[in-house]
């Protein structure tokens, strides 16, 4: 059997690292992207949060800080 020049090999180790590693982008973009998606609903989600018991402490006038927050700390409890 003919022995495959060493050049050969390295030509095929080289194309094969190059499909491996467009795979591991295309994946890593993948996933970053799907990072970024998900950090962006939390982003919005928590400023929902924040700006809905905003305007619950405004709408109860009548009651103190003490009160809301002892109100709030339940809610976690």
């Amino acid at each position: 059997m003919p022995q495959v020049p060493v050049k050969h090999w390295h030509l095929l180790m080289l194309a094969y690292s190059l499909l491996k590693l467009g795979a591991a982008d295309s994946a890593l973009g993948t996933i970053l992207g799907h990072a970024s998606s998900l950090c962006n609903d939390v982003k919005r989600s928590f400023r929902e949060s924040v700006q809905n018991l905003l305007s619950w402490a405004l709408n109860s006038p009548d009651r103190s800080t003490d009160e809301l927050m002892h109100q709030i700390d339940g809610m976690f409890v």
